[in-house]
């Protein structure tokens, strides 16, 4: 039979409860039986004993409903089980994950076979109503024959004893132990107190889980000896004596990692700790540690093992880490696709290798062939750049885009440093600062004659954001505030110039009840220093989109040329607002969205916000473990003319 985890503990309070039972103990109301000696382990052939005020559990009784004759003990029997007297007290799964005859039933069987069957039965029953604190509880269990080629019915019920609870909890020093006093520190840990029934699967887990909390509090090599629990079956209490030699206070050590990744030495592992050498040893320290190495991507497998090192004048001992792992694939291969209205048809693959540059320096190439847009580019990416969290992301590449408001073939190089925010560590602040270095041949559609131009772009932006949302791909409750800036120079026609493009964008969302959140969102934006005429196209302000304005395609919201072309503008403004409801339907995590956007462009550099275009829709969630997958249908409410009567989008993540 498979026996429950907390077994150990069980047994440890089982000898309590003999070595109780063999003191003497104030009179009872009524006497109880002898106490009868128990083998160590109680299994099939050695039932577990019947505590004070319990009763023997007899052999199950046989109630015959036919008046026929019993069937030889060679019979085949089959059978159906019905539990009760457990389901109320959270321990019916738990007894159907560990019965024989629930496991076996509706199998053939024979009366011996049953029989052992219910042996164990009984006494897992009367073992997992111990588990919790119940004492002296009956299990009996009866069979009922059926009927000419009906199965049997065999019952077990459950009846708990009264519960035992501890009156005192001591904690102790072994001789000799080379720590302080555990008294004040261990009871502050052990989540056991007077007055908590004595269960034995709380018991296990408390000691499981002390270990743990002792490294937290900066004791990692202590040594807990197994509790010593006294039970008086008079009062129904019980006592808990637990030793334990906390050892010697630890601080952070030495880190040493093997040679599984190449690059990933013990110095660029140390850049990744939040603790210094001679700082207090924590056990989240160490866990913050591995999951960091986890996050790199670079890591199948990481074990972190504390090691004991010096002692310290102080009287500390120094903990060294040490550092097993199994590296991950290095390669990826990506596709993807996808279709918008206004956009079409869009294909994107992409190849990298995540450590072609040691350490962490992750290569990649990849192309964009889509309708509208055709993109072959580069990237270097270093991760924990010198600092933890800090990336260095180097780009360069060609691209080609004809938009309804412009046609540009661009060759650029970027470079960008910034402090990244991700799902494991979502941070309450982060910034870039990069330059960007273009060449771009353009033609301006909303000009007069269609002219191409090409122009020099040497630009500086810079970005902060403030995040106080619950979570980076589906937000429930918070807010984001964050602000771009990007002085630009631009050399056109061997004439120069230069503006500054500013932008301010705050989100908010609000939960209302445990299925509906309200999200907000205003973005605002301005091009001073440049008139729109002379500013690149592509560089000016445009509205409209599954990111924008929904109702709207691509550049689709603004001020617009006699032929209906956008010509973009030198201040933008977005406004949106969202009624997100998340629900369970056919096994999946599924959520509606209705939504109000608005959004203008304008030539001047202050919005006027008196020529807003407004959108409405509805939108479909699909929530997955990587973020929500989003279907929207939007309208436009005011439209002008030559725009679309609905608008499709698919993406994933929210809107914002």
């Amino acid at each position: 039979m498979v026996v429950p985890r907390f077994l150990p503990i069980l047994l440890a309070l089982t000898a309590a409860a003999a070595r109780a039972q063999a003191q003497p103990v104030p009179p009872a109301p009524a006497p109880a039986e002898p106490a009868v000696a128990e083998p160590a382990i109680p299994g099939p052939e050695s039932p577990l004993p019947d505590l004070p005020g319990g009763e023997a559990v007899a052999w199950p009784d046989v109630e015959s409903t036919t008046g026929g004759e019993v069937a030889a003990p060679d019979a085949a029997i089959r059978y159906r089980v019905e539990v009760s007297g457990l389901a109320e007290l959270g321990l019916e799964d738990e007894f159907r994950g560990l019965s024989s005859l629930w496991l076996h039933r509706g199998e053939e069987t024979n009366l011996a076979q049953l029989g052992r069957r219910i042996a164990e039965d009984r006494d897992l029953t009367e073992l997992l109503l111990r588990s919790i604190g119940h004492y002296g509880s009956q299990a009996r269990i009866t069979i009922v024959p059926g009927a000419a080629g009906q199965p049997s019915l065999i019952r077990v019920a459950a009846k708990p004893g009264p519960v035992y609870n501890f009156k005192e909890i001591t904690i102790t020093a072994p001789p000799g132990a080379l720590g302080p006093d555990p008294s004040r520190i261990v009871s502050r840990l052990l989540p056991i107190r007077v007055g908590d029934a004595v269960e034995a699967a709380r018991v296990q887990s408390a000691q499981d889980g002390l270990p743990i909390r002792l490294a937290d509090a900066g004791y990692p090599f202590a040594r807990i000896a197994p509790p010593d629990i006294t039970i008086d079956h008079a009062t129904r209490d019980a006592v808990l004596l637990q030793s334990v030699d906390l050892g010697r206070r630890g601080v952070f050590g030495a880190i040493h990692i093997d040679d599984g990744v190449k690059g990933m030495d013990d110095k660029h592992v140390s850049l990744l700790a939040r603790f210094k050498p001679g700082d207090r040893y924590s056990n989240a320290g160490r866990e913050d540690l591995r999951r960091a190495l986890v996050q790199t991507g670079l890591f199948g497998a990481v074990a972190i093992k504390p090691g004991e090192g010096a002692v310290r004048d102080d009287g500390t001992q120094t903990v060294d880490l040490v550092i097993t792992s199994e590296p991950a694939p290095m390669r990826t291969i990506a596709l993807s696709g996808g279709f918008s209205t206004g956009q079409g048809v869009r294909l994107e693959g992409s190849w990298s290798h995540r450590n072609l540059f040691p350490p962490e320096g992750a290569f990649t190439a990849r192309a964009v062939a889509a309708q509208r847009e055709q993109v072959a580019q580069v990237e270097l990416r270093k991760r924990n750049f010198g600092q933890r969290d800090r990336q260095l992301l180097v780009t360069g590449g060609f691209s080609s885009s004809q938009q309804f408001a412009f046609a540009a073939e661009t060759l650029g190089v970027s470079a960008a440093l910034a402090r990244e925010s991700n799902i494991i560590w979502q941070k309450d602040w982060t910034w870039s600062v990069g330059a960007q270095a273009l060449i771009t041949s353009q033609r301006d559609r909303s000009a007069t004659g269609d002219p191409r131009r090409t122009f020099t772009v040497l630009a500086f932006p810079s970005s902060v954001t403030w995040d106080r949302s619950d979570d980076l791909l589906n937000p429930s409750r918070g807010f984001r505030l964050t602000g771009r800036l990007s002085p630009e120079f631009t050399l056109r026609n061997q004439s120069n110039f230069n503006y500054l493009k500013a932008q301010f964008e705050a989100t908010a969302y609000k939960p209302i009840g445990d299925s509906l959140v309200l999200a907000g969102r205003f973005h605002i934006g301005s091009i001073v220093g440049a008139s729109r005429g002379v500013i690149a196209p592509d560089r000016r302000f445009y509205a409209g989109g599954g990111g924008s304005v929904r109702g709207y395609v691509f550049q689709g919201v603004g001020p617009r040329n006699a032929d209906n072309v956008p010509t973009g503008g030198n201040s933008l403004t977005e406004l949106a607002v969202e009624a997100r409801y998340r629900f369970q339907a056919f096994g999946q995590d599924l959520g509606i969205v209705a939504f109000v956007d608005a959004g203008e462009v304008s030539t001047g550099t202050t919005p006027s916000f008196d020529r807003l275009s407004l959108g409405a829709g509805i939108g479909a969630r699909f929530y997955t473990g990587f973020g929500p997958v989003r279907v929207d249908i939007a309208t436009p409410v005011n439209p002008q003319a030559g725009d679309p009567k609905l608008v499709f989008y698919v993406s994933i993540g929210q809107a914002f």
